[in-house]
């Protein structure tokens, strides 16, 4: 049976419930960065994205960078002093061309990407804002054909919370010892008002097991069902990147806002600005 929410996303397991989540114990989240009652931050840093396996991934790319750069530069010298393998060199060329533009594109997203990418969720006013970077959509056909040097552009979006619902989805890959590695993604889907249409999706959180915490413990913080959750927040690493999390002013703001009163002050201040 297909999702109900059409298109559907891709490698789509199954829809989830919007509502309050009753549970004997308390619902906890282990992305909570920030909580008050007014508006929550959850992290969606990856495993991969922490200080020190960064490091690792930086240093082990470089040297493969190089190695590729040497290979270029080998065939280049090959194709105008070996007539006679010519085409095959001129193939190596070509070959090492695209390892290299894979190559820097990872290198510098790994370098320039920022240590985390989090979402507000504010209660007061409903409103949901994402701090997104196209790292966190690793593998799709943009990550190799953008400029590697965009690797420090962030989006910002602003969705309603009535219009987000929530979707499960799988990724299955075979290992070499045998069996298959599987992990699974929350999904939120922004569709238009009263509708199933979707316009619009991110990333919730990525899990190697399949879980919803997150998305539960979010659903009753938004309908102020408090008594059900621990706020623990979770442990921050000893080590910080240097490529810091900052939200514009505005958002900044707006995601703060106690009351819609307040937002809709802020955002008419701001438009008053703008003109």
């Amino acid at each position: 049976m297909p999702s109900k929410y059409q298109p559907q996303v891709s490698c789509w397991r199954e829809d989830l419930h919007k509502g309050i989540y009753t549970t004997q114990l308390q619902l906890t989240n282990k992305k909570l960065r920030i909580i008050n009652d007014d508006y929550c931050e959850l992290s969606r840093r990856l495993t991969g994205m922490r200080c020190l396996f960064r490091l690792i991934f930086i240093t082990i790319y470089f040297i493969c960078l190089l190695i590729a750069i040497s290979g270029l530069i080998i065939q280049i010298y090959a194709i105008f002093h070996f007539n006679k393998y010519k085409a095959l060199f001129i193939f190596l060329f070509f070959l090492f061309l695209i390892c290299n533009q894979i190559l820097i594109q990872v290198f510098i997203t790994t370098l320039l990407a920022p240590e985390d990418c989090p979402i507000r969720f504010n209660r007061k006013t409903g409103k949901v804002y994402i701090y997104d970077h196209f790292i966190l959509y690793f593998g799709s056909w943009a990550t190799f054909i953008r400029s590697p040097f965009k690797s420090k552009e962030i989006s910002i979006k602003e969705f309603d919370w009535a219009n987000i619902q929530g979707v499960v989805s799988s990724v299955s890959t075979p290992i070499p010892s045998g069996g298959i590695l599987r992990s699974y993604r929350i999904e939120c889907l922004v569709c238009k008002p009263n509708t199933t249409i979707v316009v619009d999706h991110f990333i919730l959180s990525i899990n190697n097991s399949l879980n919803y915490d997150e998305w539960m413990w979010l659903n009753s913080y938004m309908t102020f069902s408090d008594t059900n959750l621990n706020n623990e927040l979770m442990i921050e690493s000893g080590f910080e990147w240097f490529i810091k999390i900052k939200w514009p002013e505005e958002i900044d703001r707006k995601s703060k806002a106690g009351s819609v009163e307040a937002y809709l002050q802020i955002d008419a201040e701001y438009k008053e600005k703008n003109k």
